[in-house]
C-alpha cells in the first residue's frame, strides 16, 4: 500500500476516532446519572479545625440592566458597552459542572434563569435538575432580581422575592430553596430587609458594600460578622446571621475570566519551563493568613467571580481545580475548597461561637471620605414614580382578578407586571443608576406591563357587573400631569374608582381634567347630586414639556366613602348649558397686598398664611409653631469627586435659594369647601400648589421641579425645605422601605466612632415614605410624606427644626462608579427633565403622630385605581370586596392567584410596638367569611416568602448571641395557629402573616 495513502487513512481514522470520542464525551455530558439528593447541608464540604479554611465561591454578578438593557445582557449585544452574555453564563457553566463532581456555582438572578431556563429542551433541563439535586448548582438569594434596599417598599421587595422563590419551588421542589441572601453590590443595606429575609427563612445574609470606616473598625475587632438584630418589634425571630466581605465581592487576586481576567493560568507541569506552582501556592498562602487576621474564625470566603464573569467556565473551573489541588497538598495549613455562601454560614454555625450584635442598618454607605452614595436615593425621580405607580397598579389588578373570579384567565397578563415590577427592584433600576438608554428601557417595559394589567381590571369590571355594559374602560396615566384624552373632549364619563385597600377611604377628593367651555355636573351611581367646582390648573403644569391637553381645568368632587376592597361610580355630565348643579368655577384672587389667610383643617388644625402667601404657621391643640417651605438648591462639586448617579457631593456644605421672587394666587371654594389652595408660581423653574383639605389634617405640597438650568456646567441638586421652631435635639426619624422608624442622629453612628468629612451628604438618609422630627417639650411631632423614594435629612444651615428633602437631581459630571455617563435626563423635549411630585406634611402630637402617619403612608401608597367608560347607566351597584373592614392596624397586603384554585393571602400588623396607646396592640382577624364573594374553606400559614410551610422557620440555623433579657423573644408562630371554625388569626405589631387558601365561590 502506498504510504501515503496510508497515512491519509490513519489521519481519516483518527479523525473519526476522535469525532467519536467527542460525540461520546457530549453524550455523557447530557447524561442524567440519577445520583441521591444532597442538596442540604450534607454537601458541603469537610473543613479542618487546625486550618484556615477558604470557602471558594464560584459566582457571577449578572445585573438586571445597567450598562446594557436586560435583553442586551442577556443575549450578549451591544458588547462595545460591555461584553456581557448571561446566557453563554448558564450555557458552559452547566458544562463544567458536569465535568467534575467536586465543582459548585452559586446563582442569584432569577430574571436571568429562567429566561434561560425557557429556552432549554427537556434532556438539558434535566441535567440542571440533577446539579441542582445533587447542591453542585445552588441558588442564593432567590429573588427576582438582587433588590436595592434603600428605594424599593416593603411590598415590591416582598412581592419580587416571593416571584423568584416560587419559579424556584416549582421547579427544583426544596432543593430550590435558597439558604442564605447574597445582597453582596447594593450600596448600602436596610434594617428591614434584614427583617423580611429573617422571616422569609433565610439562615444567613451576606454581603460586599459597607461604609470604609465600618469596615475598618469591624476589620480591627474581628466584626465583620454577627447577628443583625432585624426588629424591635418581632424579636429573635428577626434576627439574621450576617456576614460583610471586606474586600468587594470579586475575586482576590486569582482571576481566571475569559474576558478581563489578569491572572495568568496555573501551569502545574513540572517539566514546563512555565511551571508557576510554587508561586500560587505562596501568594494564595499570604493572602489567606492575612485576611485571617480580621475574621473571628478560621473561616472566610474568597469569591470567585464577579460582574458577568464566566462566559467561558472553562477557563476558571480548570485553573480553580489545579490551584485548589496544589493549596491543599502543600501542607501550609491552608485549606481551600469549592463552597457556597450557605455552606460557609454552616461552618461558622459549627464552630459554636458567641457572635456580637447589630441594631441600626447600613446607611449611609460611603466608599471613601468624599464619596457618600446618598445621590441614588433621589435619582431618576420621574422613573421612582413610576415604579411606585406600578405596585399600585399590580396589587389592584391581582385583587380585581381574584374578586372577579377569573380562574387564572388572564395570569400571563398579570405576570408580565409581576416581572417587570420585580426587574424595576433591581439595585441599578428604581436606583436610577443606570444609563439612559437603559432607563427609557426600563419605563418602556414598565409601560408595556402596566397596560397588561389595565386590561385585566377592564375584563375584571365586565365580569362582576355582566349586566352592565361591555366596553372597555379606559385608563389615564398622565393624571400625574393634569392629562386625561377620555375626559377633556366635552363628553361625558362614567368614572370608576377602585379602593385596594381593606379599610374604607372617607372623604377621598378626586381630580379630573376637563376642556374649558363646557359646565360639568357630577352625580353618584344613584343618579344624586355630588357637589364639584372647576379650578383653573396653574400654568406651570400646564407647560409641562410632552404634556399634549387641551384641559385647561381640574372638575374638583369629594367621594363620601369607597368601601374595603370597593368601587364606587359617579357619573361625569358635560353639557353646553349651566345646570342647576353645574360645578362651580372658583376664581383665583392674588395674593398682593394681602393681609394673609387662616384655614382651619379637621381636628382643630389651623394653617396661616403671610401676606406674600407662604405658609406662615400651624397651631395644633393651642400649641402654635412657626413653619416655612422654600426651593433650595446644591452646586454640584466641580473638582476631586463629582456628584452623579450615585454620589451627592455639594460643593459648598450649605445650600442656596432657587428663586427670591413669587407670585401666589388664592382659591377658596366658599360654597362647598372643597377646594383651599395657595398656587405659588416662582420667578424659575419651580412652582408649587398648597392645598388645605377641611375634611383633612395634613398640608399638601405640590410641586414642578424643571428643567434644572444648567448653565453653570456643573448641575444642581434641587431641595423643598421644611422649615420650624420644633427642638428636635439634632435627631429625625426615617422609614426602613415603608415600615419601621430609625432614629437618626446629626453626625452620629451608633456602631463607631464617626470622623465626618462630607457633613451634608453624609447626614443623608434614604426616604421612602417619611421623615418627621420630634419635640418632646411641645409633645409635637412634623412628618413629611413622600409619594416616592427620595433623600432627606436635617437641613446643615438650622439642624434644629428643619428637614430637607432631595427632590430632583440634574448633573453635567459622572462620579466614576460604572456607569460612565453623567446623570443629565433629557426629559421630553431634551431640555432636561421636568417631574412633578407630592409631600403631604403632618402636624401632631407625639401620642396621636403614628395614629395619622401610618394610615396615610399605604393610602398614598395604595391609591384608587380610575377608569372611565362612556356608558351612563344609573342605579347601578355598589360593590363591596370585604364583609367589614379589617381592624384598624391590619394591612392586606396580597390578594392573588398562585396556583390553579389556590390562592395567596398576606395580612400585617403594620404599628409597630408602643407607637400608639391602641393600636401597637395585637390584632385579631377571622378569614373565613373575610370576603364577600367567596368563603375561605382551608387555611395553610407559608413564611413570608411562600415557598415553605411556617414550620420550615424552627429550621434556621440558630446562632449563639445575646439579646437583652428584656426584649421581645419571638412573636412569630412557626407551628401554624389558626383557631376554630372561622380560621381566626392574630398579628402581633409588625407581624406579616402569609397564608396559602382554598376557597368556595358565593
Amino acid at each position: 500500500m502506498d504510504y501515503h495513502n496510508l497515512s491519509l487513512l490513519l489521519v481519516a481514522l483518527l479523525s473519526v476516532t476522535i469525532f467519536t470520542t467527542i460525540q461520546q464525551s457530549e453524550s455523557v455530558v447530557i447524561k442524567v446519572e440519577n445520583l441521591p439528593e444532597r442538596c442540604d447541608y450534607s454537601q458541603c464540604p469537610k473543613w479542618d479545625p487546625n486550618d484556615i479554611n477558604v470557602h471558594l465561591v464560584a459566582h457571577t454578578h449578572d445585573d438586571v440592566g445597567w450598562l446594557k438593557t436586560v435583553e442586551q445582557y442577556y443575549y450578549g449585544l451591544k458588547n462595545d458597552i460591555q461584553r456581557a452574555g448571561v446566557q453563554y453564563i448558564l450555557d458552559t457553566v452547566i458544562e463544567e459542572l458536569i465535568r467534575n463532581k467536586q465543582r459548585r456555582f452559586i446563582y442569584v438572578e432569577i430574571a436571568f434563569f429562567w429566561k434561560w431556563w425557557q429556552e432549554q429542551d427537556e434532556d438539558q433541563r434535566m441535567i440542571v435538575r440533577e446539579l441542582v439535586r445533587t447542591g453542585q448548582l445552588e441558588f442564593i438569594n432567590g429573588g427576582w432580581s438582587m433588590p436595592d434596599e434603600a428605594a424599593t417598599h416593603y411590598n415590591s421587595l416582598i412581592d419580587q422575592s416571593t416571584w423568584g422563590l416560587r419559579q424556584l419551588n416549582d421547579t427544583f421542589g426544596k432543593c430550590g430553596h435558597p439558604k442564605v441572601t447574597w445582597q453582596i453590590d447594593p450600596f448600602g443595606h436596610s434594617r428591614e430587609m434584614a427583617n423580611l429575609y429573617a422571616q422569609m427563612g433565610y439562615d444567613a445574609l451576606f454581603f460586599a458594600r459597607q461604609d470604609y470606616q465600618d469596615r475598618e473598625n469591624r476589620m480591627t475587632n474581628r466584626k465583620l460578622e454577627h447577628v443583625w438584630q432585624g426588629s424591635d418589634d418581632l424579636g429573635t425571630a428577626g434576627d439574621i446571621f450576617t456576614g460583610m466581605m471586606f474586600s468587594g465581592y470579586g475575586p482576590i487576586e486569582f482571576n481566571w475570566d475569559i474576558t478581563n481576567g489578569p491572572e495568568d493560568a496555573v501551569v502545574d507541569n513540572p517539566e514546563s519551563e512555565e511551571y508557576n506552582v510554587p508561586d500560587k501556592i505562596r501568594r494564595f498562602v499570604e493572602k489567606a493568613k492575612y485576611f485571617a487576621q480580621y475574621y473571628a474564625t478560621n473561616h472566610f470566603m474568597f469569591p470567585m467571580g464577579t460582574d458577568f464573569q464566566y462566559g467561558d467556565a472553562h477557563t476558571w473551573f480548570k485553573n480553580l481545580d489545579k490551584l485548589i489541588k496544589a493549596v491543599n497538598n502543600a501542607g501550609k495549613g491552608v485549606r481551600a475548597f469549592y463552597s457556597t455562601p450557605s455552606c460557609y454560614a454552616r461552618a461558622l454555625y459549627e464552630t459554636n461561637r458567641t457572635w456580637t450584635t447589630k441594631t441600626d442598618d447600613f446607611f449611609p454607605y460611603a466608599s471613601d471620605e468624599h464619596a457618600y452614595w446618598t445621590g441614588y436615593f433621589t435619582s431618576r425621580p420621574a422613573l421612582k414614580r413610576m415604579e411606585r405607580m406600578g405596585n399600585n397598579l399590580l396589587q389592584a389588578c391581582k385583587q380585581l382578578d381574584i374578586l372577579a373570579g377569573n380562574d387564572g384567565r388572564f395570569e400571563m397578563n398579570i405576570t408580565r407586571l409581576r416581572e417587570a415590577m420585580g426587574v424595576m427592584q433591581h439595585h441599578d433600576a428604581v436606583t436610577g443608576t443606570e444609563k439612559q438608554h437603559v432607563a427609557f428601557n426600563y419605563a418602556k417595559m414598565l409601560d408595556s406591563a402596566m397596560q397588561q394589567c389595565r386590561h385585566v381590571i377592564s375584563e375584571s369590571y365586565r365580569k362582576l357587573f355582566p349586566t352592565q355594559t361591555k366596553e372597555q374602560h379606559e385608563f389615564c396615566p398622565y393624571l400625574n400631569i393634569s392629562s386625561c384624552p377620555s375626559t377633556e373632549m366635552g363628553e361625558s364619563r362614567t368614572i370608576h374608582l377602585y379602593n385596594p385597600l381593606g379599610h374604607r377611604l372617607v372623604n377621598r377628593t378626586i381630580r379630573v381634567p376637563v376642556k374649558d367651555g363646557y359646565y360639568y355636573q357630577v352625580r353618584d351611581q344613584n343618579d344624586h347630586s355630588i357637589p364639584a367646582v372647576l379650578i383653573s390648573i396653574p400654568e406651570f403644569v400646564r407647560k409641562i414639556p410632552g404634556r399634549k391637553s387641551v384641559a385647561t381645568k381640574e372638575l374638583v368632587f369629594r367621594v363620601p366613602i369607597i368601601e374595603s376592597l370597593g368601587i364606587r361610580r359617579f357619573h361625569m355630565i358635560a353639557t353646553k348649558e349651566k345646570q342647576q348643579d353645574s360645578a362651580v368655577e372658583i376664581q383665583g384672587e392674588k395674593f398682593v397686598g394681602h393681609k394673609g389667610q387662616r384655614f382651619q383643617l379637621k381636628d382643630g388644625l389651623i394653617i396661616e398664611f403671610d401676606s406674600n402667601g407662604k405658609i406662615a404657621t400651624m397651631i395644633r391643640n393651642n400649641q402654635s409653631i412657626s413653619i416655612s417651605n422654600e426651593f433650595r438648591l446644591f452646586h454640584g462639586a466641580d473638582i476631586g469627586r463629582h456628584s452623579g448617579a450615585y454620589i451627592f457631593r455639594p460643593s459648598e456644605q450649605k445650600t442656596f435659594p432657587v428663586t427670591e421672587k413669587m407670585e401666589a394666587t388664592l382659591y377658596v371654594d366658599q360654597k362647598f369647601g372643597i377646594v383651599q389652595e395657595v398656587h405659588q408660581q416662582f420667578d424659575s423653574f419651580v412652582g408649587q400648589i398648597i392645598r388645605l383639605d377641611k375634611q383633612g389634617d395634613y398640608v399638601e405640597f405640590d410641586f414642578v421641579v424643571g428643567p434644572i438650568p444648567v448653565d453653570d456646567l456643573i448641575g444642581k441638586e434641587i431641595i423643598t425645605r421644611y422649615n420650624t421652631n420644633l427642638a428636635n435635639d439634632e435627631t429625625f426619624f426615617t422609614d426602613s422601605n415603608g415600615r419601621q422608624m430609625l432614629r437618626r442622629r446629626w453626625n452620629y453612628r451608633p456602631s463607631w466612632k464617626y470622623e465626618i468629612e462630607e457633613p451634608v451628604s453624609g447626614n443623608y438618609y434614604p426616604v421612602n415614605s417619611r421623615i418627621a422630627i420630634r419635640d418632646d417639650r411641645k409633645s409635637l411631632q412634623m412628618t413629611i410624606m413622600t409619594d416616592r423614594s427620595q433623600g432627606g435629612s436635617l437641613s446643615p444651615e438650622q439642624i434644629n427644626g428643619s428637614v430637607d428633602l432631595m427632590v430632583h437631581r440634574r448633573l453635567l459630571h459622572d462620579d466614576y462608579f460604572g456607569v460612565d455617563e453623567p446623570l443629565n435626563e433629557p426629559g421630553v423635549d431634551g431640555h432636561g427633565l421636568v417631574i412633578r411630585g407630592r409631600h403631604l406634611l403632618l402636624l401632631d402630637t407625639l401620642e396621636k403622630a403614628a395614629e395619622k402617619h401610618r394610615p396615610l403612608a399605604q393610602e398614598m401608597f395604595m391609591e384608587p385605581i380610575i377608569s372611565f367608560t362612556s356608558s351612563m347607566e344609573k342605579n347601578q351597584p355598589i360593590y363591596k370586596g370585604l364583609t367589614k373592614d379589617l381592624p384598624g392596624n391590619v394591612h392586606l397586603l396580597t390578594l392573588e392567584q398562585w396556583h390553579s384554585k389556590r390562592y395567596l393571602l398576606r395580612l400585617e400588623h403594620f404599628y409597630q410596638r408602643f407607637e400608639d396607646p391602641s393600636l401597637s396592640k395585637p390584632a385579631t382577624v377571622s378569614l373565613r367569611h373575610l370576603f364577600q364573594s367567596f368563603e375561605i374553606t382551608a387555611v395553610e400559614e407559608l413564611t413570608l416568602g411562600a415557598n415553605q410551610p411556617i414550620s420550615a422557620l424552627k429550621n434556621r440555623l440558630q446562632y449563639r448571641y445575646i439579646r437583652p433579657l428584656n426584649e421581645q423573644q419571638s412573636s412569630i408562630i412557626t407551628d401554624p395557629i389558626i383557631e376554630g371554625e372561622n380560621f381566626d388569626i392574630h398579628l402581633e405589631p409588625m407581624q406579616i402573616r402569609t397564608f396559602l387558601i382554598d376557597i368556595k365561590r358565593n
